[in-house]
């Protein structure tokens, strides 16, 4: 009785916090895609996966992944994923309840909203033993090259497992034996061969660990460099010494060692960008533009507002051919996104996914669709009426009629017939355009929108994906650029280093349409 009251108080209320634990984003060609751990439930949550550019998350309905393995509490998560032929598809990670990185992938039914399981399975086996604290971040890197994914070992270091279709999921070693200030840790894909991985080094430095075409991982620290400058995978955790007596010409504001996320995004002039919460609640950006790291100005809190605690979790994701990025962690209890596209657009809090009614075919004169109560949408389809938030007695007790009307329909009507939009007897899916074929597995469901033709390139294939865009970049006016690019302060990661360790940002020789040519 107790567990069902908990939930009914749930249904009344409309302003449910967000209860998030870690956070993780990812961007395709359909839009951003959120993905959070509930601390309270135990559950890692979705935004609908039909939401395109502008991501909706329930705050009390069932947008929840089905995990044949069930999550550690407190379990840090990371996810990637692509469109194709008309859908999106997730891959997740998470950490089980013995410390193993598990990996589940979904499909999206375009119509409902909701991910639908493929498959769970542990991905961990003959690799060191996961840390208790470990962060996780993830890549894909295209359709034959796969994924990689990336923890804390035991002893801090970070490792990397690897995916493709022809060998399947191996360890693929040490990137780095360097310690970690844990757990924050950050990936992000630039191009063929060309990886960052992000981590909280110290009390005053961020490291980046970055793969080359020659095959080396090099590890490099800010503001302060390593002596040497920078070292390889190779390097014993011994022979690590940053570099203080090197002045640094910039400190890392607010900053601890102890932040839990660290965001990543690269744009399309290849400048890299790191992305923090700060132990002053607030949003703080490093980039490295022509070999330079250095610290960005803030925006104000009308573009950049205060997190709801120090050093909190949050999520990037960014289109490299645009530049656009876009930040979510939570301000004032809701899961909240932070946009830049060719300019700093005013925060905002996400909203719910629009309602829908038991039938197949969306009525808009249909009563059943109500203004924002507070209730699931399957309770707005049973009731159809509105419901004061403030009073939570009347919401509990709503709410149970609620349920003993869905039960009353669920004798009467047994089976629901094929293309049906219930996913299940008490789960009506919202609807987001005209209803079309019940989803199967073997085709594609109908597109929830008319897509541009751009967004049909298939996401999955990151590595041609990356060619094309070479050709058809987007380029920032030079007023939007500016906002975004302020003069970095001089540090230069590998001045001496014969391999280069940053693409240009700006070539001076280059013509349109064709990549830099230093990698």
């Amino acid at each position: 009785m107790a567990l069902l009251v908990a939930k009914l108080l749930l249904l009344g209320t409309a302003a449910s916090p967000v209860w998030a634990g870690s956070i993780a984003a990812w961007y395709t060609a359909y839009g951003p895609q959120v993905i959070l751990f509930n601390d309270t439930t135990n559950e890692i949550r979705y935004t609908a996966c039909n939401s395109r550019d502008v991501p909706r998350y329930s705050y009390t309905d069932d947008y929840s992944f089905d995990l044949g393995i069930k999550p550690k509490n407190g379990t840090p998560v990371t996810g990637v994923g692509w469109y194709d032929n008309g859908r999106t598809s997730a891959s997740i990670w998470y950490l089980d309840e013995q410390n193993n990185v598990t990996n589940a992938y979904f499909d999206c039914n375009m119509r409902s909203g909701r991910f639908l399981s493929q498959g769970t399975w542990t991905v961990t086996n003959g690799a060191p033993s996961v840390h208790p604290n470990s962060s996780l971040a993830s890549v894909v890197l295209g359709e034959k090259t796969g994924h990689r994914v990336y923890f804390h070992d035991r002893d801090g270091a970070i490792n990397e497992l690897l995916y493709t279709p022809a060998t399947g999921w191996e360890y693929s070693g040490v990137i780095s034996q360097d310690t970690n200030s844990l757990p924050a840790l950050g990936a992000a894909f630039s191009g063929r061969e060309n990886i960052t991985v992000a981590s909280a080094r110290d009390e005053q430095n961020i490291a980046t660990t970055r793969w080359n075409r020659d095959g080396t991982w090099f590890r490099t620290t800010l503001p302060h460099p390593l002596e040497g400058g920078y070292a390889t995978a190779e390097t014993i955790r011994g022979d690590f010494v940053v570099d203080e007596a090197t002045p640094a010409n910039f400190s890392l504001t607010a900053w601890d060692g102890t932040t839990k996320s660290i965001g990543v995004s690269i744009d399309n002039a290849y400048t890299r960008f790191l992305w923090y919460i700060g132990n002053d609640r607030n949003l703080h950006l490093v980039a490295n533009q022509n070999y330079t790291w250095g610290q960005r100005n803030n925006q104000s809190s009308t573009f950049w507002p205060q997190a709801d605690e120090p050093n909190a979790n949050l999520a990037v994701a960014y289109d490299m051919k645009t530049s656009r990025v876009w930040l979510y962690y939570t301000v004032q209890g809701q899961l909240s996104e932070i946009k830049f596209d060719n300019t700093w657009h005013t925060w905002s809090t996400l909203q719910s996914p629009p309602p829908s009614t038991e039938s197949t075919s969306p009525d808009p004169t249909n009563s059943n669709v109500t203004s924002d109560t507070g209730l699931s949408t399957g309770a707005k389809a049973g009731i159809g009426v509105g419901v004061s938030l403030g009073v939570i007695a009347l919401a509990i007790i709503i709410a149970i009629v609620v349920l003993a009307r869905r039960k009353k329909h669920a004798l009467e009507n047994p089976s629901d017939p094929e293309g049906s939009t219930t996913l299940g007897p008490d789960t009506p899916a919202p609807s987001y355009g005209s209803p079309a074929l019940g989803y199967d597995s073997k085709e594609a469901p109908i597109q929830a929108y008319q897509l541009p033709s751009e967004q049909q390139v298939q996401q999955l294939d990151a590595t041609t994906k990356a060619e094309m865009d070479n050709t058809a970049r987007v380029e920032l006016d030079t007023t939007s650029r500016a906002e975004l690019y302020a003069p970095p302060q001089t540090l230069y990661e590998l001045p001496q280093h014969s391999y280069s360790h940053e693409l240009l940002a700006e070539p001076t020789q280059q013509q349109p349409g064709q990549p830099p040519q230093k990698h």
